[in-house]
């Protein structure tokens, strides 16, 4: 194929596959209109493949092409395209999606999706992936990896409690809210009639054994083994209980063995993050940072300078609130986007989460939020959050440690700070409030 004028104005647009082949698109944009095609053409995933689509794209240097992130794809493509002197831009799935519905309604094919991806130039500005390093790209593997087996935890602790909670929820509730309690308990005595005939003092022994600092151990004990007697004769005759023991068995089973893969997960996460940052006194000294938080931050943010402002970073999160108009009509500060990385998004809320028990001005925000405003816990420390990752942004680029205020602007010792942090706890009442607040919304919801 011979070269052709004018490859800046040439858009490519890539379907980028993981068991099929790669289709592309390489469009000649035309204002108004769709432009022409200049060529169409699908592309094998292998080293050959790879090889025939750089040859195939070479005559457009200084093109950008447009893929979406799919799984890893993007990867190969990048170092492909990189020797055909291509760039590549990712553009997210909800964009993608959006735009498709707009240019094609509800149809859909690896030829539509290129097409459409050639097109994307025209309505969202596009910036070059930047290929990440090999350490990077092991530490954001090892996050993602982190985040993805503690979802797969958490949902099954959920199970353990939605079982607990319809089968013996007495037993579940004597535990006082200590999960280790009711876990060392039930892995102990999974059926519920051993369990009810199982001595004060061996139950005693676990309760001990998983609580810690607690002076009604044995009252927690006697309360565990009356629930399970009196649950085991509401469903005498009308439950197996060696069926019911061998579920609540394979379910905490499943939790355990979750519970080790998010800690193998950390742990490699924190090798990873270790050797590139070493101690990395420079994040840490960020409130709410940690060895659990700061990999992650590290993984996607390194030192931030991608980033041209604070809000552009609050953006790649997605913390930023989306907004709505309509001719007259305006709602902004709607959700949030929601339209950067999962596993980052959730380890700047629990940041923040922390955040605002040792830095005052956090902390009066936080408050100001839930009291004067009304939020919901989980809306206001999505709002400190922002805060944090503007912060966590300066701080990386700039090189200088944090170091806290107080609301007035002072600078504040880390124990001075946290003891006035503690003056702006939210009231029990507030809280109970906005909880009420929040439950009513949802109700109301449903009938819309």
């Amino acid at each position: 194929m011979a070269p052709h004028e004018g490859s800046a104005a040439v858009a490519i647009g890539i379907d980028a596959a993981v068991v099929a082949n790669h289709h592309i698109v390489v469009r000649r944009p035309q204002a108004g209109r769709a432009g022409e095609v200049v060529d169409d053409f699908s592309s094998g995933p292998t080293l050959a493949g790879l090889d025939a689509l750089a040859k195939r794209l070479s005559p457009w240097p200084g093109a950008m092409e447009v893929a979406e992130p799919t799984s890893m794809t993007w990867l190969p493509l990048a170092v492909t395209l990189e020797k055909a002197g291509v760039e590549l831009a990712l553009v997210g799935n909800r964009h993608s999606a959006r735009l498709r519905s707009a240019l094609a309604g509800k149809n859909k094919s690896d030829p539509i999706d290129a097409r459409v991806l050639s097109r994307a130039g025209e309505f969202f500005d596009l910036v070059p992936a930047r290929l990440p390093t090999a350490p990077e790209l092991a530490l954001r593997r090892a996050v993602q990896r982190r985040g993805k087996v503690l979802v797969e935890a958490n949902r099954c602790l959920r199970r353990v409690i939605s079982l607990a909670r319809w089968a013996f929820p007495d037993v579940w509730n004597a535990c006082s809210g200590s999960r280790a309690t009711a876990i060392g308990v039930l892995g102990r005595w999974p059926r519920i009639d051993v369990l009810a005939r199982a001595r004060t003092s061996s139950i005693i022994e676990v309760v001990a054994e998983h609580t810690r600092g607690v002076s009604d151990v044995e009252r927690r004990a006697v309360a565990i083994r009356d629930g399970a007697r009196r649950w085991s004769e509401f469903w005498d005759g009308r439950l197996d209980f060696e069926a019911l023991g061998w579920e609540v068995a394979e379910l905490i089973a499943d939790l355990t063995a979750g519970e080790e893969r998010v800690e193998r997960a950390g742990l490699q996460a924190q090798h990873f993050w270790q050797r590139i940052y070493r101690d990395d006194p420079l994040l840490l000294s960020v409130p709410g940072m940690g060895p659990r938080t700061a990999p992650t931050v590290r993984a996607f943010f390194g030192d931030a300078r991608q980033f041209e402002s604070a809000k552009q970073a609050q953006a790649y999160v997605g913390l930023n609130p989306s907004n709505w108009s309509s001719g007259q009509t305006a709602s902004p500060s709607r959700a949030i986007t929601k339209e950067g990385p999962s596993v980052l998004r959730l380890a700047f809320y629990q940041a923040a989460n922390v955040a605002r028990t040792r830095d005052p001005q956090l902390a009066e925000f936080y408050q100001r939020l839930m009291v004067e405003r009304g939020h919901c816990h989980t809306k206001a420390n999505c709002a400190v959050a922002r805060k944090l990752v503007a912060r966590t942004w300066s701080t990386l680029t700039t090189g200088t440690i944090y170091e806290m205020r107080h609301v007035d602007g002072s600078a504040v010792t880390r124990a001075e700070g946290a003891r006035l942090a503690a003056s702006y706890a939210v009231a029990a009442e507030v809280r109970r409030r906005s909880r009420a607040q929040s439950a009513a919304t949802h109700r109301g919801r449903l009938t819309r």
